[in-house]
């Protein structure tokens, strides 16, 4: 079988599996600093709006950069 680079996607997935697993042990396990830990971290509610905020603001610079890439490629013609 030939060796060669893995995709993009299958290395996200490896490394989601390699956090998810330590954080799922510590969850089941509780230790004492993963509890004091947790209580510093923001509520899920929090997270999850700041996850909306940045993937919009990735959309808005990522459209824009393809409306200006296509506008160029255009004028060129």
């Amino acid at each position: 079988m030939k060796r060669g680079r893995v995709c993009r996607t299958c290395l996200r997935i490896r490394l989601f599996v390699m956090m998810a697993f330590p954080l799922i042990a510590l969850i089941y396990f509780q230790p004492e600093g993963a509890q004091k830990l947790a209580a510093l971290l923001p509520d899920a509610g929090t997270i999850a709006f700041a996850m909306m905020v940045f993937g919009s603001f990735s959309f808005v610079v990522k459209y824009a950069a393809y409306k200006y890439e296509t506008g160029r490629s255009e004028k060129r013609q």
